[in-house]
């Protein structure tokens, strides 16, 4: 277990270190300086060690350390960067992390698996077509790949198999008219796809900022579909996931991680200047995720039945054990 100073209070120093790799932002806070002015000692922070993932979506989380919206509610935050939400989810269930961030099928897997996860807090949800949506499939410059039907026999990059990519690409395809079975799944990193679509690996990728964008300046890939939007518009992706056991021990801090990752989350849909500003200069054009601390609770059993459908999980999961009512519901409202 990661998490100390729940006890009486002690004399510490403050270490924050959030890693994301890739175009994500890599950002570190240490100590005082030498020969810097002696500041009031403070309580010991509760440390929370998050896993996540490679992505854009998860900038919110940079944004509220910088902010110092955790340091406020006597949290530090230690973040290590996995592949995939099912990776995390081991993670978790291993105890080598206490919260994770990950897609809401790994969570159902998980929940269906024997793995008591708990979600702790929301994060985003996919867009509304293919021109602002942040997470889609796409294919070479030049390819014959030029609209859904098209991909049907085609192998797809996705991160990982059995998790959101093939929940949502199948889902997406057999609303589209389009056999979901046709199409053949390779897992692949989501750093990688860009080099695998463009040596012939793969037909098509799957994926997300900041590689969509990069794919799209930089390759001049192709958008083939927006598989969120055709399944509905903002379509609920991800959010913050630890064991229940966890939660049942440390719920004053569960509840002040989930008030810090709000108020993060906020501050980033409302001021997406500061997200682009933790990118490097040559990715800041990129299509940001809406993020939003509501669950959809219409769109989530949704999400579960495609799941279930393609075989991704075996059985629904308990919605109201899985998504307990501390995060609360609601829907993005369109912008306008």
């Amino acid at each position: 277990m990661t998490v100390r100073g729940t006890g009486g209070l002690r004399r510490a120093r403050l270490l924050v270190v959030a890693a994301l790799v890739g175009a994500v932002a890599l950002t570190a806070f240490g100590g005082s300086a030498a020969g810097a002015p002696t500041k009031p000692h403070r309580a010991m922070l509760d440390t929370i060690t998050l896993d996540s993932l490679p992505i854009a979506n998860a900038l919110p989380l940079t944004l509220g350390i910088n902010k110092g919206y955790f340091a406020k509610q006597n949290i530090e935050i230690k973040v290590n960067t996995l592949q995939s939400g099912n990776d995390i989810v081991l993670a978790l269930a291993n105890k080598q992390a206490d919260i994770g961030y990950v897609g809401y099928v790994p969570m159902m897997i998980a929940a269906t698996s024997g793995i008591d996860v708990a979600l702790v807090a929301a994060s985003e949800v996919e867009g509304t077509s293919v021109t602002d949506n942040w997470q889609n499939i796409l294919v070479k410059a030049g390819s014959s790949i030029q609209k859904p039907a098209d991909l049907a026999g085609k192998t797809i990059a996705v991160n990982a198999l059995k998790g959101v990519g093939e929940t949502i690409i199948k889902a997406a395809l057999e609303k589209d008219g389009v056999d979901p079975n046709s199409i053949k799944l390779t897992p692949l990193p989501f750093p990688s796809m860009r080099a695998a679509l463009n040596n012939g690996q793969v037909d098509a990728i799957w994926v997300p900022e900041p590689f969509l964008s990069q794919a799209l300046n930089i390759d001049k890939a192709q958008i083939v579909m927006a598989p969120g939007p055709t399944v509905g518009k903002y379509f609920p992706n991800g959010g913050y996931v630890a064991l229940r056991d966890w939660t049942t021990h440390h719920p004053g801090l569960a509840k002040r991680f989930r008030t810090a990752m709000n108020i993060s989350l906020l501050r980033a849909a409302k001021h997406p200047e500061e997200i682009r500003a933790l990118l490097p200069a040559a990715t800041q054009d990129v299509r940001l995720p809406i993020w939003s601390p509501l669950i959809d609770r219409k769109q989530i059993p949704t999400l579960a039945k495609y799941a279930l459908k393609y075989g991704v999980i075996t059985s629904l999961p308990n919605f109201a054990r899985l998504f307990p009512p501390v995060v609360k519901s609601g829907t993005v409202k369109k912008k306008k």
